[in-house]
């Protein structure tokens, strides 16, 4: 287990007022309203440690899902035993799972961001690591550069800085290489935008398996049965929105450490989008997981999690 005696791991005498504390484990409890949006919010590990004769405060870890349009559900198999040593605060972004539901208009990723923001205020979360999968990881990059001082650290997963295509030496994996002609239709009309009942689907039928690697190709359709989809926010986002994301020219302003894991099958964000956003970062780890595609941390969940237990324990130990 990281040893967390330094950084986020200080002794303390008053437990803080972390979600922990003030949420009672029911539904209606772990929600608080963040710019009129009802946010549904679930916390896993305990914010205080016995270590030996003494308290310690252990790192709170904000997990964010992707998307957009997916929810917390997903994510919660492959980052539920993190919670050995950091405290989770799974989040429902705006417009999605079990938070409320505004004009789709407002749920752009700068709203998600500051929502996050928000959230920390309201729940006395302080200098939180924040986790991004995928489409989260587009908030979790909002969050850092409209929030400065807020994150101690970003933990950045199957995700980039924009999404036009992205190259660098490393030929990209592609979808044509695990489904047929009809089923990269299918893709292309969902990521155009393209969320109707019947591309959905299609998509689970035809191209689920595919987001994983090939030896794990039933896991997609497992991890997507825990979430909703809100096909409202998704539609809206690669509809309208996801032309003008672009990252890349604000990354050096980002200034925290932050670790940056790709699966190297992943063809949904391609690991030149992960190298070429490590590259922008001023303080990034860079991490392969060489058996996976877009959902290490269930593909290669040992793996992943010492690489984030590793993470922590730096960033922790940095103060």
């Amino acid at each position: 287990m990281p040893d967390y005696s330094g950084g986020c791991g200080h002794p303390v005498t008053d437990a803080p007022a972390g979600p922990a504390r003030r949420a009672e484990r029911s539904e209606e409890a772990m929600r608080t309203t963040v710019d009129g949006v009802s946010l549904y919010f679930d916390v896993e590990g305990a914010q205080l440690a016995a270590d030996g004769g003494r308290l310690v405060e252990r790192p709170t870890v904000l997990v964010l899902h992707g998307g957009p349009g997916f929810d917390q559900g997903y994510l919660r198999p492959g980052l539920s035993p993190l919670s050995a040593y950091a405290q989770l605060v799974f989040v429902d972004l705006r417009g999605q799972g079990r938070s409320g539901r505004p004009p789709v208009r407002t749920c752009t990723l700068e709203r998600m961001a500051d929502d996050v923001a928000g959230l920390c205020d309201r729940l006395g979360i302080a200098e939180p690591v924040v986790f991004g999968h995928s489409g989260g990881g587009f908030v979790a990059l909002h969050l850092a550069l409209r929030h400065p001082g807020l994150a101690r650290a970003l933990i950045l997963c199957a995700t980039g800085a924009a999404l036009r295509p992205l190259t660098d030496d490393d030929p990209p994996p592609g979808l044509a290489e695990r489904a047929s002609p009809e089923a990269a239709a299918v893709a292309a009309r969902m990521f155009g935008g393209d969320f109707s009942a019947e591309t959905m689907r299609a998509f689970t039928e035809q191209i689920a398996p595919a987001y994983a690697a090939p030896r794990h190709r039933d896991l997609p359709g497992r991890l997507f049965s825990l979430s909703g989809f809100a096909g409202e926010v998704a539609q809206h986002f690669f509809g309208t929105l996801a032309a003008d994301y672009d990252l890349r020219p604000r990354l050096r302003q980002i200034g925290v450490p932050a670790l940056v894991t790709y699966g190297r099958h992943d063809w949904v964000s391609p690991p030149a989008a992960s190298r070429i956003m490590a590259a922008g970062l001023p303080d990034a780890e860079l991490v392969e997981f060489p058996e996976s595609g877009h959902f290490a941390f269930a593909e290669e969940p040992a793996a992943f999690q010492a690489a984030v237990g590793t993470f922590l324990t730096r960033v922790c130990a940095a103060g």
